[in-house]
């Protein structure tokens, strides 16, 4: 079964709880630099792609994940469809998880 078979689950209140959901979707490096890529403001799946060097369809997977769990929102213009933060919370739980893991090689240091 191709790993992107199940993506309805992907969908508040089918199978997951919203939280499980959120960490979930940044549970992929790809997900993350595209949330960094984000905090600069809105971007185009093709602009979002060429950044990546990946394919868009690959980025358009990562874009329907990140937004199922409520971390970003699009738009279309023409054909195109423009992505953006759904709130600058998402950038504050990166900034937090980027803490925990300073603490944590301090601790480690010890």
């Amino acid at each position: 079964m191709h790993k992107y078979a199940n993506m309805k689950k992907w969908k508040f209140g089918i199978g997951y709880d919203p939280l499980s959901l959120i960490f979930k979707a940044l549970s992929c490096d790809q997900r993350i630099n595209i949330i960094r890529i984000l905090k600069y403001g809105e971007q185009s799946v093709s602009e979002i792609a060429s950044f990546l060097s990946i394919h868009q369809s690959v980025v358009s997977r990562h874009l329907y994940i990140l937004q199922s769990a409520g971390l970003i929102v699009s738009r279309k213009k023409g054909v195109e469809v423009y992505y953006k933060l759904s709130s600058p919370k998402t950038l504050e739980l990166l900034k937090s998880a980027e803490e925990i893991i300073e603490i944590r090689k301090k601790l480690m240091r010890l």
